[in-house]
C-alpha cells in the first residue's frame, strides 16, 4: 500500500512537470513570435493581381543593400556610390529600389513567395491573391460552377466568402466553394475576404432562354423567339426546335462546327425558314403561312458543353385575318435575316451596337465642323468691324468750331441788324439832317 502512493505520488509529479515544461516552451514559442513579428522579419503582404508591394530593408542609406527572391539575386546595390546591378529573378524587370526599399508593381501570382535583404535580415512573405469563377463569370440556370480565391503559394490558408444579396457569410470557408445547380438566388456579387486584409469581389451572372408568347392571323409568317439575354461561357453545341402537335414539320437542327461555326443546319424550307448565317445568341425560326393547325406550344431546346441544356416553350395562337387585310406579313416587320445580322457580334459586340457608335461618330464631326465654321464666321466679322472702326477720323478742335460757310452764303444772307439810334436823335426837331436829305 505505501509502494503504490509513492508511485502516484510520483507520477502526479512527473505529469505536473511536464504540464509547467509545455507551457514555458509556450511561452517561449509565443516570446518568439512576438519579437520576430515586432522586429519586422516575419512581415506577410496580401496583394491582388496587379497590385504594387513595398518592402523595406531597413538600413542606411550609405550601406550595401542585397535583395533575394526565393533564394534568386534581384538587386545588389553598392551603397557608397550607388551601383546597381541586377540579377537573375524575373522580379528584376520590373522592381525598383528607391533609397532601402524594394517596390514590385503589377503584381502576378508567379510573384509569390519570399522576399529577402540579406543586410537586415528581413524576410517578407508576397502572397498574390486572385479571385474568379468556372467555367466563366455568365452562367446557365442549373450549371455548376466554382468561386476561386486563390493564394498562390498557400493553398490551407482559410478565408471567408459573403454572398449575395445582403453580404450573408457563406458556410464554408474554404479557397475554393462548389455551387450546384445555379439559380438567379446565386447571382450577384460574391466576395472573398482574406485574413481581413483584402477585399476581392467576383460577379455571378446566371441566364436562361427567353421567350414570349406569339400572336399572328391566318396567312402571317410569324417568328418563333427563343434567344440568351447575352453570351454565356459554355459552348453552345447544339439544339433545335420542336412541335408534338405538327409531327409532319421539319424543323431545323443547331450545330457547331469547326468551319461554320454555330449555325441552323436542315433541308426542307417549306413551312419553316431560317437564317443560314453564324449564329451568337438568337435562335429564332419562321413559321411560314400560320393556319389554325398550327395553333399551340412550341419548345425551344440548346445544349451546352459539360451536358447542360435549357428549353423554353412559346405559345402560338392563330386567329381569323381582320376583313380588309390582303396578303401575308411578318409579324415583327423585319425578316428573320435582317434581325439575325443586326444581333451578329463582330469583335465582342453585337452590330446594332457598332452601328449606333458610327452614326453617332458622324453626328459628333459634323457637329463640330458646323461649331467650327460659326466660329470662324464670328472671328472675320469681329475683324471687319474693328477695321472700320480704326478708319474713322477723329474729331479736332477745328472741326468743332469751325463754321464753313460760303460767301455767297455771307453776301445773300439775311442782313445784319442795324445799330439802335441814340435817344437824342430820335426827336425831329433836333435831329440833323443826314447827307441826302432834301427840303
Amino acid at each position: 500500500m505505501h509502494r503504490t502512493c509513492l508511485k502516484l505520488c510520483q507520477q502526479t509529479q512527473n505529469s505536473i512537470q511536464t504540464k509547467r515544461n509545455k507551457m514555458a516552451i509556450c511561452k517561449i514559442l509565443f516570446f518568439l513570435l512576438a519579437l520576430c513579428v515586432w522586429c519586422g522579419k516575419c512581415e506577410v503582404f496580401y496583394k491582388r493581381v496587379g497590385d504594387e508591394v513595398s518592402m523595406k530593408c531597413g538600413v542606411d542609406s550609405n550601406s550595401d543593400i542585397d535583395w533575394k527572391f526565393n533564394g534568386e539575386s534581384i538587386f545588389s546595390i553598392t551603397g557608397k556610390s550607388g551601383t546597381r546591378r541586377k540579377g537573375s529573378s524575373h522580379i528584376a524587370e520590373k522592381a525598383s529600389t528607391p533609397g532601402d526599399i524594394l517596390k514590385v508593381p503589377r503584381l502576378e501570382t508567379r510573384d509569390s513567395g519570399n522576399y529577402f535583404c540579406k543586410q537586415s535580415g528581413k524576410h517578407h512573405t508576397v502572397r498574390v491573391v486572385s479571385a474568379f469563377v468556372k467555367p466563366g463569370p455568365v452562367l446557365l440556370q442549373s450549371s455548376n460552377a466554382e468561386l476561386h480565391c486563390d493564394i498562390t503559394g498557400d493553398p490551407n490558408t482559410e478565408v471567408q466568402w459573403q454572398r449575395p444579396p445582403n453580404g450573408e457569410e457563406y458556410k464554408e470557408k474554404k479557397q475554393v466553394i462548389h455551387l450546384k445547380s445555379v439559380t438567379s438566388e446565386e447571382a450577384g456579387q460574391w466576395t472573398c475576404l482574406v485574413e481581413k486584409k483584402l477585399k476581392l469581389i467576383v460577379t455571378l451572372t446566371v441566364v436562361g432562354l427567353q421567350t414570349t408568347a406569339v400572336n399572328a392571323s391566318k396567312g402571317d409568317n410569324i417568328e418563333l423567339p427563343c434567344s440568351l439575354p447575352q453570351s454565356v461561357s459554355q459552348r453552345v453545341v447544339g439544339g433545335r426546335w420542336k412541335a408534338d402537335h405538327l409531327p409532319k414539320v421539319s424543323f431545323p437542327n443547331l450545330t457547331n462546327t469547326a468551319g461554320e461555326g454555330l449555325h441552323w443546319h436542315g433541308n426542307d424550307l417549306s413551312k419553316v425558314n431560317f437564317t443560314t448565317g453564324q449564329l451568337s445568341t438568337n435562335f429564332d425560326v419562321t413559321l411560314k403561312k400560320v393556319q389554325s393547325s398550327d395553333d399551340g406550344t412550341f419548345v425551344c431546346t440548346v445544349e451546352f458543353d459539360g451536358g447542360v441544356s435549357l428549353s423554353v416553350e412559346t405559345t402560338l395562337r392563330v386567329v381569323d385575318k381582320p376583313s380588309g387585310v390582303k396578303g401575308s406579313n411578318n409579324r415583327k416587320g423585319k425578316p428573320p435575316a435582317v434581325m439575325e445580322s443586326l444581333t451578329k457580334e463582330v469583335y465582342g459586340l453585337k452590330l446594332w451596337i457598332w452601328i449606333a457608335v458610327g452614326a453617332s461618330s458622324v453626328a459628333l464631326i459634323v457637329l463640330i465642323v458646323v461649331i467650327g465654321v460659326v466660329q470662324r464666321r464670328n472671328k472675320r466679322m469681329k475683324k471687319r468691324v474693328r477695321t472700320l472702326r480704326s478708319m474713322r477720323q477723329p474729331l479736332t478742335d477745328k472741326d468743332y468750331c469751325q463754321c464753313d460757310r460760303a460767301e455767297k452764303e455771307v453776301e445773300f444772307g439775311e442782313q445784319a441788324r442795324p445799330l439802335p439810334v441814340p435817344r437824342q436823335h430820335r426827336n425831329p426837331r433836333t435831329r440833323t439832317a443826314g447827307p441826302n436829305h432834301t427840303n
